[in-house]
């Protein structure tokens, strides 16, 4: 009794607990049907603190406006310590609880769970409580792998996934009261100079929500917490790949690296080198856990994404270009990775919710290498190109021939590397994205967009 007793309070406690102003963002809109049985579990994935507890809150308010009850939105954290330590019985006497206090909830509720991987048992819960009980279940969790691989099995296709992110451009112009709306298709000079220089500040402070109105310092140490946290808490708690000492350090080794080549055996060597005992397994194994936890990404070759070898070099990216720059050493972490890393997060956001979308760089004899390619990975046909340059030299609007010998030697490289592979892939357009520049050239076989990198964010 005196469980049941304490377990009313805190359901008391979240049915009376007021949600509190947030900026809407359209990225967290979801739209779900009524409860009934067996309707589809929706879940929220995405690294932690990048807003998916405020989705929630945005539905709930989108449901209570169209007239749902406050108490048939039943709104839960697993990660609440006050819950803490879980039981067999955990999830089930906290839902009986529920339905005890708030009875007309059984004929139809909604269960908003956050974190919801916490809770030992969780999977065969849900698919009981979405078989059995008029509801409409709507899920968030930190780790891809508890809630994009094992959902689909244990839950045997019933759920919808969708990936959330730290804020995109606009959604950071958004945060910040800065327009981003177009004059007959165009930005004029009064809108365009503030997305110029909202760019370079988003590059520098990254898009988690509730660093962005903090000091440059308070910021620093807020993303740091983060990466520290997800190391801890998404990673270590639950797959337990090796010690924390080695997580730490080869997590902020990586961070540091986002959009660069990054290889496992030289950390190996080094961390050796400095009497730190780690294995290449190990840390092949830590990397995938990183990717799962959305703290960082690998990308291989177009080539090589069908066959998917995780030994084959890669480069890598962090979730975050403000979460990377946190994690540097003072001057170590260039605005080109940042920029190359806000892209690539970007190609996410587009192409990251259609599995057959490979998002990888592409090279051959003849081309070193293209930051992007996107593809089908099933088939291997590309259809878009990028590459990313915070500074090419244009210094005006231009539309200019290739064999124009006053391009200077880095334009002139990255344009080369553009126009082979539009010639090896049989596709028409390339892109290159740069801080401020754009223009178009005309290549051998097509053309290549200039394009600045706020007005491509904001496409």
């Amino acid at each position: 009794m005196e469980g049941i007793m304490s377990l009313s309070s805190l359901i008391a406690e979240y049915l009376d607990f007021r949600i509190p102003e947030y900026t809407t963002r359209d990225s967290a809109a979801l739209t779900v049907p009524e409860p009934a049985r067996n309707n589809v579990i929706y879940t929220i994935t995405g690294v932690r603190r990048c807003g998916k507890t405020y989705a929630m809150y945005q539905l709930m308010d989108r449901l209570i406006a169209a007239g749902v009850p406050r108490t048939k939105l039943f709104h839960f954290s697993f990660d609440d310590e006050r819950i803490m330590p879980f039981t067999d019985h955990t999830l089930a006497d906290l839902l009986d609880t529920y339905y005890r206090m708030v009875p007309d909830a059984l004929e139809g509720c909604y269960l908003l769970f956050d974190e919801i991987q916490e809770a030992p048992y969780w999977t065969n819960f849900i698919r009981r409580v979405a078989e059995q009980h008029n509801v409409t279940i709507v899920l968030t969790g930190s780790s891809s792998k508890l809630l994009s691989s094992d959902i689909p099995t244990n839950l045997r296709g019933r759920s919808l996934s969708r990936e959330m992110w730290p804020l995109s451009f606009r959604e950071y112009c958004l945060f910040h009261d800065i327009p981003t709306t177009t004059v007959a298709g165009e930005y004029p000079a009064n809108i365009r100079r503030p997305l110029q220089n909202a760019c370079v500040d988003y590059l520098n402070a990254g898009g988690f929500p509730a660093v962005q109105r903090m000091g440059t310092l308070d910021r620093m140490r807020m993303l740091q917490g983060y990466a520290d946290e997800i190391v801890t808490k998404d990673v270590l708690e639950r797959f337990g790949t090796t010690s924390l000492r080695v997580a730490a350090r080869f997590s902020r080794n990586a961070l540091r690296s986002t959009g660069l080549k990054f290889s496992v055996n030289a950390q190996v060597k080094s961390m050796r080198s400095m009497q730190v005992p780690v294995s290449s397994g190990k840390l092949y194994d830590l990397m995938d856990d990183f990717e799962d936890a959305h703290l960082l990404f690998k990308v291989g070759g177009f080539t090589l994404s069908i066959r998917d070898n995780p030994k084959t070099p890669y480069k890598v990216y962090a979730v975050d270009p403000g979460l990377s720059l946190a994690v540097a050493p003072a001057n170590h972490l260039d605005l080109g990775q940042r920029l190359e890393t806000a892209v690539f997060i970007e190609l996410k956001r587009r192409y990251g919710d259609n599995r057959t979308n490979a998002i990888a760089s592409y090279s051959a004899a003849n081309c070193p290498e293209v930051d992007f390619i996107v593809g089908d990975e099933a088939t291997g046909d590309p259809y878009q190109l990028i590459q990313v340059a915070a500074q090419t030299g244009v210094e005006r609007t231009m539309v200019t021939d290739f064999d124009d010998h006053s391009l200077n030697r880095k334009f002139r490289s990255e344009i080369g590397n553009l126009s082979a592979a539009i010639g090896n892939t049989g596709l028409k357009h390339g892109t290159l994205i740069s801080l401020d520049e754009e223009g178009e050239v005309t290549v051998p076989a097509g053309t290549i967009e200039v394009i600045p990198a706020w007005r491509w964010f904001l496409q």
